[in-house]
């Protein structure tokens, strides 16, 4: 039962029994010290005038008659009480009852809004894919193949950001003194969970994303941007240069390849407007190639070239 039925449980408390034995008392007492009384009520009634007497005798008789009345009033009243209070706990049951299938309700439809979500979810990209993988070993060496070989150290895993691009460190240490880093873009690359050696699992690079960047001999990722990871190199004697001059101006922009002292497929490339890059033959051509381009596209023309023999093949064109 509801705290709102409390109050009309007290309300329609049947008092009539009590009520009834009242006045039946009170009536049964009249009619006895009537009968006590008689001789001295008639000695009374007799010295009285008569219109007296007719008061007297219609009170006696209308006493009883109102109790009477009055009783089968109250008993319809509390009848009447009653059935509205069934109405009302019949009322309370029904918003009971919807209440509890006003949830029902919104549980299964909730439950069918989560399907339906579940069903109309983009899928996962293979992109998205390799990059919550690669997420989960941040800091761990992975082994590396591209095209038909290997790569002969094993990079780290330092960076994958939200555009799903891995950064592949090599730190500088033994044999190979020059630190560098690659980034590659998640849906180009191919992972397979199978640990080798030390590596927790092993990729395959189909494209690069931009150019290897070299790191000078840094051991940790955290120096990249210390003077200490700026490139070392070891400058031999020049291979290839070209000039551009622009008509109507005397601004001119050079770019030179300097060949490592040591012989080794490292080169140096130095434009006249600061750019340093050190990288291998394929590397450094490719961008000589881009820095001339953005010259010729900024109205420069080419002016003098020269190129030099070097063990290992340059491959820039003249322009």
């Amino acid at each position: 039962m509801t705290a709102a039925e409390t109050p009309d449980v007290w309300w329609t408390y049947d008092h009539a029994p009590t009520r009834w034995a009242i006045v039946g008392s009170l009536v049964i007492a009249w009619l006895l010290a009537g009968l006590l009384l008689y001789r001295d009520v008639v000695k009374i009634l007799a010295s009285r005038p008569w219109w007296e007497d007719l008061i007297v005798a219609v009170a006696t008789v209308a006493v009883p008659i109102l109790a009477v009345l009055e009783l089968r009033h109250s008993d319809k009243a509390n009848r009447l009480r009653g059935e509205a209070n069934d109405e009302r706990r019949k009322a309370n049951r029904l918003s009971e009852e919807n209440a509890r299938l006003a949830a029902e309700l919104d549980a299964e439809r909730n439950k069918q809004l989560a399907k339906i979500a579940t069903n109309i979810a983009r899928p996962i990209t293979p992109a998205e894919r390799n990059a919550e993988i690669l997420r989960r070993h941040i800091r761990a060496c992975v082994s590396v193949t591209e095209g038909q070989g290997s790569w002969p150290n094993s990079p780290l895993i330092v960076e994958v950001n939200d555009a799903n691009i891995v950064t592949l460190f090599t730190p500088s240490a033994g044999s190979n003194p020059q630190a560098w880093c690659v980034q590659v873009d998640c849906g180009e690359l191919e992972i397979s969970d199978i640990p080798h050696g030390s590596c927790p699992l092993r990729v395959h690079v189909r494209r690069r994303y931009g150019p290897n960047v070299a790191l000078g001999e840094i051991t940790r990722w955290e120096d990249r941007n210390l003077p200490a990871a700026a490139p070392k190199f070891n400058k031999g004697g020049n291979v290839h240069y070209q000039t551009f001059t622009k008509e109507g101006s005397s601004e001119t922009r050079s770019l030179y390849v300097y060949a490592s002292a040591e012989g080794s497929n490292s080169f140096l490339l130095q434009a006249s407007t600061g750019e340093k890059v050190v990288a291998d033959n394929v590397e450094i051509s490719r961008r000589f190639v881009l820095l001339a381009i953005g010259y010729l596209a900024d109205g420069f023309s080419r002016g003098s070239s020269g190129t030099s023999g070097s063990t290992h093949r340059l491959y820039i064109p003249m322009f």
